[in-house]
């Protein structure tokens, strides 16, 4: 890896949302739009604390940049299923992986030999080698987690007046289904409610 690293720290709560999206169920597979928006809810996770104006790794992917790194066999070819392509729990190891190689300017020729012929539990330690997980404070602060599996945290969102979600900080995105699921049971509590 790169001589010169910089600090990359991680709530524990990355590492249970990380832990969450392995466990499911990947064999259907999930469309590049959706795996996008896993990776870039979170790579920011995955960077150092300052990353350098001549960074070459921009905040988020776009499907045109993913598709560069695979043509630069930085991450695998998507799979057939049927006329669709599919991407699997190993893209998103692969694409995290990139992100946090580059922030740590590894070149992208570089990036791919080190990447070619390994499996993804090799990937996966790759991913969290030098990450350090830290507890986050009441005050923003943080310091080095001394249980994480105990520690959470709580985001709250304003969504109008007199009505607000708390969504626990490590609930990972949802997919578009379960998205339409979760909104027809907030509906549901709602009209119950008012």
């Amino acid at each position: 890896m790169s001589s010169k690293r910089a600090t990359i720290q991680i709530p524990g709560s990355a590492l249970r949302e990380f832990a969450e999206v392995e466990r499911m169920d990947w064999s259907p597979g999930v469309s590049l739009t959706d795996l996008l928006d896993w990776i870039n809810s979170v790579a920011a996770r995955f960077r150092p604390d300052e990353i350098r104006l001549d960074s070459r790794a921009g905040m988020e992917f776009t499907a045109r940049t993913f598709r560069h790194y695979q043509t630069l066999g930085c991450i695998d070819a998507p799979e057939r299923a049927g006329k669709q392509v599919v991407y699997r729990f190993r893209h998103y190891v692969q694409a995290l992986l990139l992100r946090k190689l580059l922030w740590e300017r590894l070149p992208s020729e570089k990036i791919a030999t080190l990447m070619a012929g390994r499996g993804t539990a090799e990937l996966k330690r790759l991913l969290f080698d030098g990450i350090e997980v830290v507890a986050r404070q009441p005050d923003g602060t943080t310091g080095a987690a001394t249980d994480p599996e105990h520690a959470e945290s709580w985001k709250r969102v304003v969504v109008a007046p007199g009505v607000e979600l708390h969504l626990r900080a490590d609930l990972p995105t949802p997919k578009p289904a379960e998205l339409t699921r979760l909104l027809a049971l907030l509906e549901t509590a709602l009209r119950r409610n008012c």
